[in-house]
This record gives structure tokens, C-alpha cells and sequence, in this order.
């Protein structure tokens, strides 16, 4: 049986998405994305700010690679992984990113771009 960790998120690109091609030929694009919380309890203006990795594949991650740009807003559709290895002294290290099955382009220049082409 297979787990559900489906995942939601929007937030603003903090730099220009990287895109790469695996040793087999895939197109892999990475990004990383920041998620502004509010304040549950109400105490500070601001909420906290978390930063989450995305890898988007193929032709959505060439996409994000062509229209996407720092502090652009982007929602992120996919599944949560887990990366673990162990560091060259034998430490353990983890790491979670999001892999996208979709990501929506919400940034205002972005519909810019779209009604120039």
C-alpha cells in the first residue's frame, strides 16, 4: 500500500531556478521556494518564514527554468521526499524537497511575459 505525501505549497522563488540534465539525459530543474506563515498567536506582525527545495522534471522543470526568476511567486504541486546519506566522516545527513508534479506560475510579470509571446 502506498503512502499519501501530497504536499501544497506557494511562495516566492529566492534565486533563478538551476537546470540540469541527469547522467542518463533527464531534464531536472531546482529551486527553492520561501513560504511566509502568519503568527498563530497573533503576537508579531510578521510570521515566521520557511524555505523548502523543489525539483520539477522533464518538460515542467524546462518551463520553470525558461519564465521563472528570483522573488517570482510560483504554487508547487507534488510529493514530499526525503534525501539521506552519510557525509565523507561518516556523519548522517538529511535533507526533504519537494518534487513537483505541477507548478502553477502566480507572479504578476510572469502574466506579463505570457501576453507579450
Amino acid at each position: 500500500m502506498v503512502n499519501i505525501a501530497h504536499i501544497v505549497m506557494d511562495g516566492n522563488l529566492t534565486a533563478d531556478p538551476e537546470a540540469k540534465k541527469t547522467p542518463n539525459g533527464k531534464n531536472v530543474t531546482t529551486f527553492s521556494i520561501a513560504v511566509n506563515h502568519t503568527d498563530p498567536k497573533g503576537d508579531k506582525e510578521e510570521g515566521e518564514v520557511s524555505f523548502f527545495d523543489v525539483e520539477a522534471w522533464e518538460k515542467d522543470g524546462e518551463a520553470c527554468a525558461s519564465y521563472l526568476k528570483k522573488g517570482r511567486k510560483v504554487t508547487v504541486i507534488g510529493t514530499l521526499r526525503q534525501d539521506r546519506w552519510k557525509t565523507a566522516d561518516g556523519l548522517s545527513r538529511q535533507k526533504y524537497k519537494i518534487v513537483a508534479s505541477r507548478v502553477r506560475f502566480d507572479s504578476a510579470q510572469y502574466k506579463e511575459v505570457k501576453k507579450a509571446a
